[in-house]
Order: structure tokens, then sequence, then C-alpha cells
């Protein structure tokens, strides 16, 4: 009977407290957002706002609104020397650009779909390079997906508005269908969303890694991906921050001793990273990058698709220290690179 009474009164103490923070909680968050509108006048800003290209991370932005504007254009994409593929573009590149806000910040966004800008104009359709309709659907925001993440036409751009309400490393990608050719041709990208006051501690160096997979067929000279076998989940090739291999080639320099905060985000589409920094321990780890998240001393971190996560750790003493996906088939396919300490 005590037993029973005690669980009794736990539970209830248990219930309460989720109760009351749940209630805290959601009395600080906004909910939805004005209706999007679509316009067709000229616009020759580009990008603007929190930017930056992994690995690099950019700065917070001051103020209570962020304006951001990124567009999408279809350009070749080189994945590794010697082999480009047709890619739909955020930005300029594969993933697309970093954004770097903070919960409450209400981020004011605008979307071009260049599509019809391309200078690859009078290539064949089979070369994906057409013009078509494209959409952003921002993992971090809360708001009505139909309105907001709807697609607009080549020529148009979107506007909408959301407030970040979790801290997080978040995913965003194109959702229009077929949702997975729009992804494999490269619309992915990271938010990173910081608590009110930031992230705890403090570190020397920040970075941003991003991986994904390609599934490519050949076509002449140049690929195109191939929806078939990403039906399948057989990629050709794995990359970290979207060229095969590339930190291998130029590896990332720190110091050794440094307290590195690496944002981690698995874009997939379709296949589970177990990340690992070989010579080190993450000391922290915030899965979904939500300090609320937190395990300490973990030799990998599990990441699915559209899963984030930060990481933090040193390297202990000058050396080459090689950071892979340890999934080894994933690794030997390009999900690997390497970190070296001065």
């Amino acid at each position: 009977m005590r037993v029973l009474t005690f669980l009794s009164c736990a539970g209830f103490l248990f219930f309460s407290c989720k109760q009351n923070g749940t209630s805290e909680s959601d009395s600080k968050k906004v909910l939805g957002s004005p209706k999007a509108t679509v316009t067709t006048s000229p616009n020759i800003e580009t990008q603007k706002g929190p930017l930056a290209y992994a690995p690099n991370v950019p700065a917070l932005q001051s103020g209570d609104t962020v304006e951001v504007k990124f567009d999408v254009d279809h350009k070749l994409f080189e994945v590794k020397k010697g082999i480009s593929f047709t890619g739909w573009l955020f930005g300029d590149s594969l993933p697309g650009p970093i954004l770097r806000v903070k919960v409450g910040q209400t981020v004011k966004f605008s979307m071009t779909d260049r599509s019809n800008d391309s200078s690859m104009k009078g290539m064949n359709m089979a070369m994906n390079m057409q013009p078509m309709p494209h959409s952003i659907d921002f993992h971090a925001a809360m708001v009505n997906p139909e309105d907001k993440y709807r697609s607009i036409s080549p020529g148009e751009t979107i506007h909408f508005t959301w407030t970040a309400n979790y801290p997080g490393v978040f995913m965003y990608h194109c959702g229009t269908p077929m949702v997975l050719l729009h992804m494999i041709s490269g619309m992915v990208g990271m938010v990173i969303v910081e608590p009110g006051g930031g992230f705890p501690g403090k570190v020397d160096r920040e970075f941003a890694i991003v991986q994904n997979e390609y599934y490519l067929k050949q076509q002449g000279d140049r690929y195109a991906p191939d929806t078939s076998i990403a039906l399948k989940k057989q990629p050709n090739f794995m990359a970290f921050n979207g060229k095969v291999g590339q930190y291998i080639i130029k590896p990332i320099h720190v110091k050794a001793g440094e307290r590195i905060r690496l944002y981690f985000l698995n874009v997939g589409p379709n296949n589970i990273s177990s990340f690992h920094v070989i010579g080190t321990i993450f000391d922290k780890v915030w899965l979904d990058g939500n300090p609320a998240n937190q395990f300490v001393g973990m030799q990998a971190v599990l990441v699915g698709p559209a899963q984030g996560a930060i990481m933090e750790f040193v390297l202990p003493e000058k050396g080459r220290y090689t950071f892979v996906d340890h999934s080894f088939a994933n690794a030997e396919m390009g999900a690997a690179g390497v970190f070296v300490a001065d």
C-alpha cells in the first residue's frame, strides 16, 4: 500500500511539474504567422541575413526580427573531381546557406525561384536543368505548411515569417513533389537556433558539418540525380558539406586543446549516420542540438535523416584526427574528413 501511495504521489508530482513546465513554456511560444504572399516583381537581392556556408558558422544578428533572403537556382555542382551533376540549389552551394537565429527571434523570409534565370538554358530535359516550381520547408518553424511551404513558379518570390520557438540544429529542404528528387538534387540546408541566452559554456572554435548522400546516373559527360536508386537506398557517394572527401584533401585546422563545438546535421535522405572522431570523445552532446537533451562521454552519435546534434570535444595533442560516419560503408563512399591539430 505504501509503495502504491508513493508511486501515486510521485506520478502526481511528475505530472504536475510536467504540466506546469509545459504551460510556462507554451506561453512563450509564437504559433503560426500571417499568411504568406507571393510576388512576381523583380528582386535583384539574392542573399541577405545571418548566413554562411559550411563549415563556417554565421554570427547571430541582434534584434527581435531578422530579415533573411536566399534563392533557388539550377546550376552545375562538382561532387568530386571529374564528377559534376545538375543540381537544384539553395543559394550557391550544397548544402544551402546556414541560417543562425535565437529563440524568440522572428524570421522575415523571402525566396525567389530563379530556375528560369539559369545559365544552363538550352540543355535538354534529361539534364535536369529545366525551370520548375520549388518551395522550402523549415523544420525549425511552427506554421501552416500548406500556406508557407507552398510551391512557387519560376520567377515568383514567396514571403512569410516564422518565429524560433525551440533551440536546436534543424533541417530545411524543398517540399515540392517529388520531395525525394528535390532533396537528392541538392535542396537541403541547416538552421541553428540558439537558446535566448545563448548556448551554455564557452568554446574556442565552431564548425558546421552537413552529411548527405548522392544518387547519380551518368548522362554524357555529366551526371543527373537518379530516383530509381534513391528509392532502393543505394547511394553512389556520401559527403560532408556536399563534396566527397574534401576534408581529406584540405583538412580543417585547429589548435590542440581547443574546445570545439560542432553543429552536425544529417540531411539524408535515407541513411543513418554514426558520427565519430577518431582519437577523442564527445564530452558533451546535445541531441537535435537542444541543451535539454544532453549526453556526456559519447564515442559516436547516432543521427537519423532530418536529425541534428551539437557535439563538444577537444583534440588532446598535435596530430591528425579523422572524422567518419562509423557505418563504414558510408565512410568508404566519402563520409570522412580530417581535423589537424597544430
